[in-house]
């Protein structure tokens, strides 16, 4: 977690997945619960139809509500990410030791797209885009932890 927990990584993994800009602010201290934010500016990576309604790129607002460690280390976290468009994902995070010097993070979640006829496909684009960036973000912290 204490990788997880500087501005430092949080800078590098938006940075990592494309951001244009990015700013981290982290209130609280390990080894206690913690609440990481982050605000990047992404190409809008999306079909004609949905682009036509956020412009050229999009705003992100991620906040990690962090649960503080149990006796084994396990951590959880709600997570909200809202969008500039008419979009948001709803869901929680779990880190576990998966060994020494390792740890693992599981994602669940929901997105969630107000758009008539095409929320579905924007969606589905979304899912397969975090994804791409959750990808992204553990090779940033991989490369990080050495």
């Amino acid at each position: 977690m204490s990788l997880l927990a500087t501005e430092e990584f949080i800078i590098s993994k938006c940075e990592a997945t494309g951001s244009l800009s990015a700013e981290a602010r982290i209130d609280g201290m390990l080894p206690g619960p913690i609440t990481l934010i982050s605000i990047r500016v992404l190409p809008a990576d999306l079909p004609a139809p949905a682009k036509s309604l956020v412009g050229e790129t999009i705003t992100v607002t991620e906040t990690q509500n962090w649960s503080e460690a149990d006796s084994t280390g396990h951590r959880t976290a709600t997570v909200s990410v809202e969008f500039s468009g008419p979009m948001k994902f709803e869901g929680r995070l779990q880190l576990d030791r998966a060994g020494d010097n390792e740890s693992s993070i599981t994602t669940t979640g929901k997105f969630t797209a107000n758009v008539p006829f095409i929320g579905g496909k924007i969606e589905k684009v979304a899912a397969e885009q975090t994804s791409r960036y959750l990808n992204a973000e553990e090779k940033v912290a991989r490369e990080q932890l050495g």
